[in-house]
C-alpha cells in the first residue's frame, strides 16, 4: 500500500524557485472537456478554522487556481470534498498531493496526502468493496491530519479526480495515453492546482461534548467534530424541532473534570459562561471559552407556537455500566434474520456509558462460552416493543458508528401489532450503515416493495453519501399519513409517498397507518448486503439520545410535561430536575377546564401551571 502523508510525513520546506514552474501533466493543460456529463464543479477544503470552497466556473480536465491560496496550521485536521459528477455513483476516486520539498514535481509516494481508493483500499488501509456502494461511490478521501512539525510557508497543492491511480499527473490508459482506455481524459477525470499556506503554530485541541434538550448543534456546514481547536472561536448552528421553541439555557462549560465540582481544594476545575444565540440559531463562541475540555449546553422548551411537541425521549443518562431503562426498553431477541441471528442479552453487548447507549458486536468471550453460549459471535440491541410505540410524528437519534467490513447498525421501527407477519404491516428503516461505506440508507419495506418488487413505484429507498462517520450525526424521520421523509443533520435525504394507485394500496403499498415501536441495534452482515463479521474486530455504535415529537393532532397528549409511570415519574420541560407531587391525592390539581380536580381523579391535569399525566 502507498504510504500516505498521514502515516509518514517529513518536515516540509519553504517554497523554492522550482515550484514556480508548471507541474507535470500527462495531457495538454488546455485540452477541453470531453463532455459535460461529469464535471468537477468545485473542491471544499475544511480545516479547524472552517471550510473554504474552490469553485470551478468552467469545468475542464485541468484548472489552474493558483491565484487562490488555501490556509492551514500544522497539525490541522483536513477534509477534502469533491463536487463532481451528477446524481448517483461517481465511479471515480479522489487524491490530494502537496509538493513537500518544493522541487516543482509531485511524487506518488512522498507527496500523496490523501486518497479515497487505490488497489482495493483507501489511505487508512480499509478494504473498499468492488461494487457500486464500494469503489463506485468512493470519491472523497477520509479526513487526514497534517503533522504538527510543518514549517510555515507556501506549497503547491493538487487535487485530482481519477480512477484507481496515484499518478499525480493523471492515469495513463491503453497505449500509454491519457486518452486511452481508463486514461484520465477518457474517464472524464480532472486536476486542479492551487496553493497551500501553512501559517502559525500547531493547534492545541479541546474535546467537545454536547448536552442538549430539544435541540441539535451543528457546525455551519454539517456535523461537529469530536475535537476542536483550542483558543479558536467556534461557529455553531442551533436547530430545534421547529421555530416555535424557546431558549431555556445556553452555556459553555470549559476546563477539566467537567462532571465534578467546579472547585477542588481551592483550585478551579471548570468555568461556565452563559450565551444567547441569534434568532436564526447561529452563534460564534469566543476563543476565551474554547479551552480545556469543552461542553456546550443547549436546552430549549416548546413555546406557545411550537408545532412538534416532545412525546418521548431517552437521553441515556443512567450510571455508567447500567442497563437501559426497563420501563422503555427490552433487549432484542435472537432470531433467524441476519440482523438478529447473533443477538445476546449479555451486558457486554448493551450498556449505558458516558450518557450514551452503547451497542456492540464481537467474538464471543470465553467467559460466555463457559456459560452455555453456542454462537461464536454476539451482537446487541434494544427495542421499545410493548413499552412505547407511536403513530405519526418525528423520530430522531444522534448516533456514532465506526465503519468496518461487516458493520451493520440500525435505527428503525416495526409495527406494534402484527397479524399477517413481515413485511405486510411494514418496516421503517430510519438509518442503516454497512461495511466501510460513507453512506446512510433509508428504506421502507412492505408487501408492495418486498414481495411484489415495486421498490421504485413509488420510490421507497434512499441513500445519502459523503457522510463523515468520524463525527456524530442526527438521523431523523418525519412520518405523516401520506408521506415519510428522512433527513441527516437536518438535510433531507428522501421522501416516500403514499400511492394514489388503488391497486398498489390494495396490495399493501402503504401499511404505515398504525403505531410502530423503536429498535436500536448493532449487528453484522452475512455477505448478502453487509459483509460477514470480522472476528478480530469489536463493532460499536453509540446512541447519544433518541427523541420523538408529535403534533397535538397526531397525539392529543403531547405537551404533558410529566408522566407518572408506576412508582417513578419521567419529567421534562419545566418539571425537569424539580420535585412535584404527581399523585392522585394532590389537592392543587385542576382539570383542563380550570376546575379543581377532586382527589383520587387520574388523567391529564394542570399542576402549578403545567400539564401533567396523573396516575395512582
Amino acid at each position: 500500500m502507498i504510504k500516505p502523508y498521514l502515516l509518514a510525513f517529513a518536515l516540509l520546506l519553504p517554497l523554492g524557485a522550482a515550484a514556480q514552474s508548471d507541474y507535470p501533466l500527462h495531457f495538454d493543460k488546455n485540452v477541453p472537456a470531453v463532455s459535460a456529463d461529469r464535471p468537477l464543479r468545485g473542491v471544499t477544503f475544511t480545516t479547524s478554522a472552517g471550510a473554504r470552497r474552490l469553485t470551478i466556473a468552467n469545468p475542464a480536465p485541468y484548472t489552474d487556481l493558483t491565484a487562490e491560496t488555501l490556509t492551514a496550521r500544522p497539525g490541522d485536521r483536513v477534509e477534502v470534498r469533491f463536487d463532481y459528477g451528477n446524481n448517483g455513483a461517481t465511479w471515480m476516486h479522489g487524491y490530494v498531493f502537496v509538493d513537500r520539498d518544493s522541487d516543482g514535481n509531485f511524487t506518488s509516494d512522498g507527496d500523496l496526502l490523501a486518497y479515497s481508493y487505490y488497489q482495493g483500499q483507501d489511505m487508512t488501509g480499509r478494504t473498499i468493496a468492488p461494487n457500486v456502494q464500494g469503489y463506485g461511490s468512493a470519491l472523497n478521501p477520509p479526513a487526514f491530519r497534517l503533522p504538527a512539525n510543518l514549517a510555515p510557508g507556501r506549497y503547491r497543492l493538487r487535487f485530482k479526480v481519477d480512477w484507481d491511480s496515484v499518478d499525480p499527473a493523471g492515469s495513463l490508459g491503453s497505449e500509454n495515453s491519457a486518452k486511452g482506455k481508463n486514461g484520465i481524459l477518457t474517464n472524464r477525470g480532472a486536476i486542479v492546482d492551487t496553493w497551500l499556506e501553512i501559517k502559525g503554530k500547531a493547534y492545541a485541541e479541546s474535546r467537545l461534548s454536547l448536552d442538549t434538550r430539544n435541540a441539535n448543534l451543528y457546525a455551519p456546514d454539517g456535523a461537529l467534530p469530536l475535537t476542536v481547536a483550542s483558543d479558536e472561536a467556534l461557529a455553531l448552528r442551533v436547530v430545534t424541532p421547529d421555530a416555535g421553541y424557546e431558549l431555556e439555557r445556553f452555556a459553555v462549560r470549559h476546563g477539566r473534570e467537567l462532571d465534578g465540582p467546579s472547585i477542588v481544594g481551592g483550585t478551579p476545575q471548570w468555568t461556565e459562561t452563559e450565551f444567547i444565540p441569534a434568532a436564526d440559531g447561529r452563534i460564534t463562541l469566543p476563543a476565551a471559552v474554547m479551552q480545556g475540555d469543552v461542553r456546550i449546553i443547549a436546552h430549549y422548551v416548546p413555546g406557545q407556537n411550537a408545532k412538534y411537541l416532545p412525546a418521548f425521549a431517552d437521553e441515556f443518562d443512567a450510571p455508567d455500566g447500567s442497563q437501559p431503562n426497563a420501563k422503555i426498553w427490552s433487549r432484542t431477541v435472537r432470531r433467524n434474520p441476519t440482523w438478529a441471528r447473533f443477538h445476546s442479552d449479555s451486558p457486554l453487548t448493551v450498556f449505558v456509558q458516558n450518557g450514551e447507549l452503547v451497542c456492540r458486536a464481537m467474538a464471543t468471550p470465553d467467559s460466555l462460552k463457559g456459560k452455555g453460549e453456542q454462537k461464536d459471535f454476539i451482537t446487541g440491541g434494544v427495542r421499545s416493543e410493548g413499552r412505547y410505540s407511536f403513530r405519526y410524528g418525528r423520530a430522531e437519534a444522534r448516533i456514532f458508528t465506526t465503519p468496518h467490513s461487516g458493520n451493520f447498525p440500525a435505527f428503525w421501527m416495526m409495527p406494534a401489532k402484527s397479524k399477517k407477519g413481515w413485511p405486510h404491516e411494514g418496516e421503517i428503516d430510519i438509518w442503516e450503515q454497512i461495511n466501510n461505506e460513507n453512506k446512510a440508507y433509508h428504506t421502507l419495506h412492505s408487501n408492495w416493495t418486498f414481495n411484489l418488487k415495486h421498490k421504485n413505484d413509488p420510490m421507497s429507498h434512499f441513500a445519502m453519501g459523503d457522510i463523515d462517520y468520524s463525527r456524530y450525526h442526527t438521523f431523523a424521520v418525519e412520518w405523516t399519513p401520506t408521506q415519510i421523509t428522512w433527513s441527516v443533520d437536518g438535510k433531507v435525504a428522501g421522501t416516500a409517498v403514499k400511492s394514489t394507485n388503488a391497486d398498489a394500496l390494495a396490495n399493501g403499498q402503504w401499511p404505515y397507518t398504525e403505531p410502530f415501536y423503536l429498535i436500536l441495534n448493532q449487528s453484522v452482515g452475512d455477505g448478502s448486503w453487509a459483509a460477514g463479521p470480522d472476528m478480530n474486530f469489536r463493532y460499536e455504535t453509540r446512541f447519544d439520545w433518541v427523541r420523538v415529537y408529535q403534533t397535538r393532532e397526531q397525539n392529543p397528549l403531547v405537551g404533558i410535561e410529566a408522566v407518572k409511570l408506576g412508582d417513578e415519574t419521567q419529567k421534562q420541560g419545566a418539571f425537569a430536575g424539580k420535585t412535584a407531587d404527581f399523585s392522585a391525592k394532590a389537592a392543587d390539581n385542576f382539570d383542563l377546564t380550570g376546575r379543581k380536580a377532586p382527589k383520587g381523579i387520574t388523567g391529564v391535569q394542570i399542576q402549578g401551571g403545567h400539564k401533567v399525566m396523573v396516575g395512582q
